[in-house]
């Protein structure tokens, strides 16, 4: 038989294990994500970043309270990456042009004329051992970077073809606020002007700028080829984004929901590059149909445009990025020979 004052040490020890158990479930259900872009509803990075929360809020591995917030709700890129930084925004979907700012040696993704232009071989790229340095860079900065997402080739448009350096030289262009974006754009002997983005169209139309650069899928949905005669592929540049959490947040989540969130991001990756892919395609037809002419680069064409900007352009990083930054060129260089 058990004595009364056994039972009672019994009762209090089942007490203190409930206690113990709740707290251990309270404690699980604290994690929230917050995932901030730029873009509207729709665009491949919102569907990206919508498949991860759809995925972890279905994923046992990691109880978390995952919300998208497009289209600048948290702020601008400098808020967004300031947010990233010090907590108050888990996750980020940003371009390099917008990361830069922070963290210089990232901006090596805008490098003109030097990324490959088959998409099988970019993607390698992002997920090989030169990107894992270019991670790396971003941990002084109290941040992780977990993907890098392709959202298309740069194009140019503008009332004339732009296969030529002839084509640009003295002409206005809306540049993004990045410095390596501004340098390459003197290198072909435009004339940068960062404006907000909103503006752009009425800027093209108006003729206060001559030309604008963006994927095509931007291009279309920007509606700028209503006031643009020419689409000329060049394939320039990417604009990657760059998949980067608050390292404080992300050291503090179990190991199992650290690796719940990264299938999801590269999840997220699948499902913005085949949006993507798709957007191209159908936005390339209805700017034909809408009486644009695509114009395509000759082999001597794209050489001449590579050797006004690319070496200017690598000289320009290393002189800001050092030691550092000559290892990861080095390092992509030598993966794609």
């Amino acid at each position: 038989m058990i004595s009364r004052n056994a039972l009672q040490v019994t009762v209090a020890a089942c007490a203190v294990l409930a206690q113990l158990g709740t707290a251990t479930v309270v404690q699980a259900q604290t994690f929230n994500l917050k995932i901030a872009h730029l873009l509207p509803p729709g665009d491949p990075r919102d569907l990206g970043a919508q498949r991860i929360e759809e995925l972890l809020e279905a994923d046992a591995r990691c109880d978390i309270d995952v919300q998208v917030f497009p289209s600048g709700q948290l702020g601008g890129f400098t808020e967004i990456n300031e947010g990233v930084q010090f907590g108050s925004i888990e996750m980020s979907i940003q371009p390099a042009a917008y990361m830069a700012p922070i963290n210089m040696t990232s901006a090596i993704l805008d490098f003109p004329f030097f990324w490959p232009t088959d998409t099988d071989q970019l993607l390698a790229l992002h997920q090989g051992p030169a990107a894992d340095m270019l991670a790396e860079t971003f941990t002084p900065y109290n941040m992780v970077m977990l993907d890098i997402w392709h959202t298309g080739f740069m194009q140019w448009t503008g009332n004339e073809p732009m296969n030529t350096l002839a084509a640009y030289e003295d002409r206005v262009a809306r540049v993004m606020p990045s410095e390596l974006m501004t340098e390459r754009q003197t290198l072909l002997g435009l004339n940068p002007v960062t404006m907000p983005f909103s503006e752009t169209y009425s800027a093209l139309q108006n003729g206060a700028i001559a030309a604008q650069e963006n994927p095509i899928p931007t291009t279309f949905n920007m509606r700028f080829h209503e006031v643009q005669d020419y689409l000329t592929l060049t394939s320039h540049g990417t604009l990657d984004q760059y998949v980067t959490v608050n390292k404080t947040w992300w050291d503090g989540l179990t190991e199992d929901c650290r690796t719940a969130i990264t299938e999801a991001v590269a999840e997220g990756n699948a499902v913005c590059l085949a949006e993507t892919q798709r957007q191209e395609v159908a936005a390339l037809a209805a700017m034909r149909e809408a009486g644009v002419t695509v114009v395509e680069l000759t082999e001597e064409e794209r050489a001449a445009l590579r050797d006004a900007t690319l070496p200017g352009i690598r000289d320009w990083y290393l002189s800001r990025t050092g030691a550092e930054g000559q290892a990861i060129y080095d390092a992509f260089v030598a993966e794609m020979q």
